[in-house]
């Protein structure tokens, strides 16, 4: 049973996607529109003091780098947003992005990859690879961790495994909030989908033809669920019980597991898709965020060589 605080955010959730000409990821949308008022509203998300924004190139990807006061020298992230892969920036990352700065003490990096339909795949993948290289150069002796939540969640995996075909060191440790780990619908989604108030089938299906059109489902960079997870960083995942990609989740978690891959995290029952990067809103996602700091903080120690 979800708390009083989730339920009370659901409820203004679900007024917010009820005003009139307001867009949802529940079926056919406007993107443009529906990147215009989700970068609104994520631009109105709380910053966290002590934290400081400066803008960066890296090697042709734009990003921020979020620097704490109070930074420690241990680690680096990576956070890669979500938006449906259609929406999102750095600057609208800057809420969550200076949470994890904020509780970890690490320097936080943030990306304004390219967008589909203007860019569908693989540009979001090929940006995510280019700057964690340019992190890696910057950072040669920091152990690294990627955290991402729906699309961003994706782009975690599959920035892992174009970094393994790259030869590049692995990061320590990955955080796939919610991930969409199948875009070619071979997953049955049909269980969670009438519980998810946030994604219906069709609005995911109206998504994968804006990303991925016409691609195949044996491109494992396009569904990397299907992806051979033998040699990759420990996960930690945390998810929706009743969100439509639940099932993402649960079988990420048991072919990473199956592969010998250390994977800690789990399902809260009665949230909503992507509900961790509420942060200390919820006493669900302040838990997942205490999770995840503990989390990183123990891995440190494998950094792949």
């Amino acid at each position: 049973m979800a708390s009083q605080q989730m339920e009370q955010l659901k409820r203004i959730m679900r007024q917010m996607m009820q005003m009139e000409g307001m867009p949802s990821f529940r079926g056919p949308m406007d993107h443009l529109k529906l990147r215009q008022n989700i970068e609104r509203s994520q631009n109105m998300m709380f910053v966290e003091p002590k934290t400081a924004f400066t803008k960066l190139d890296l090697n042709g990807v734009e990003g921020e780098v979020c620097i704490p006061t109070d930074r420690s020298y241990q680690a680096v992230v990576i956070y890669l947003h979500g938006g449906g892969l259609i929406c999102g920036t750095a600057e609208s990352s800057r809420g969550y992005a200076s949470l994890i700065a904020s509780e970890t003490g690490y320097i936080t990096y943030s990306l304004s990859y390219r967008l589909a339909p203007e860019h569908p795949f693989p540009a979001a993948v090929d940006d995510c690879l280019v700057a964690y290289g340019a992190v890696l150069a910057r950072h040669p002796e920091h152990p690294i961790f990627l955290i991402g939540e729906s699309g961003g969640g994706y782009l975690c995996l599959t920035t892992v495994l174009k970094a393994r075909e790259a030869g590049l060191r692995l990061p320590s440790g990955i955080v796939p909030y919610s991930p969409v780990v199948d875009m070619c619908g071979i997953l049955d989604r049909t269980k969670t989908a009438p519980n998810d108030f946030t994604l219906s089938p069709n609005g995911l299906s109206f998504l994968q033809e804006l990303y991925a059109p016409n691609e195949s489902s044996t491109n494992l960079l396009v569904s990397p669920v299907f992806a051979d997870f033998r040699g990759f960083p420990p996960m930690f995942l945390a998810w929706d019980e009743s969100e439509l990609l639940a099932i993402d989740s649960l079988e990420l978690m048991n072919r990473a597991r199956s592969a010998g891959v250390i994977v800690e995290g789990k399902g809260y029952p009665d949230c909503f898709h992507a509900f961790a990067t509420t942060g200390k809103g919820t006493p669900e996602s302040l838990e997942v965020l205490h999770e995840t700091v503990s989390f990183m903080k123990r891995h440190l120690s494998l950094t792949s060589k």
